[in-house]
């Protein structure tokens, strides 16, 4: 787990404003069709601020849900997959959660109550983007280490 984050802070500094952001400032998502738009909140309107160190060090850290072949996310969940196979499915709010080692590009699906808003955050705490429900996408997981489901 040491490795992992070592590795995952320094590749985060390099890849934050290549693969997560791109040269519009939108963060790098797939539009899904069934979606009407990526879903994705980069603007100042849905800013969050930074977690707090509290926040980080008491991270919720879950075991991967499984490596299903599809992404299946029940009501009232905000669910995602890497392409390594691990996911994620998460609905209590306010929680700081730690992300299942999601490395590459994956799904996001965020089927909580309509207008639910998920917040992702980087390995250091800043927030990097926000989906309101219900939406779904694809997502380069390799920078996003935390969440708050609602």
């Amino acid at each position: 787990m040491m490795m992992r984050k070592l590795a995952a802070a320094l590749f985060a500094a390099a890849a934050i404003a290549v693969s997560t952001v791109g040269l519009d400032g939108a963060a790098a998502a797939h539009t899904d069709s069934s979606s009407g738009g990526t879903g994705i909140l980069t603007s100042e309107d849905a800013r969050q601020p930074s977690l707090t160190a509290a926040q980080m060090r008491n991270a919720v850290e879950l075991e991967a849900a499984g490596s299903d072949a599809s992404l299946n996310c029940a009501y009232y969940y905000v669910c995602g997959k890497g392409a390594n196979g691990n996911r994620f499915d998460y609905t209590t709010c306010d929680t700081t959660y730690t992300l299942p080692n999601l490395v590459g590009w994956g799904s996001l699906h965020n089927n909580q109550t309509p207008g639910t808003r998920a917040h992702f955050y980087d390995a250091n705490g800043a927030w990097m983007f926000s989906i309101d429900a219900p939406a779904r996408n694809d997502v380069f997981w390799t920078p996003v280490w935390y969440v708050i489901a609602c």
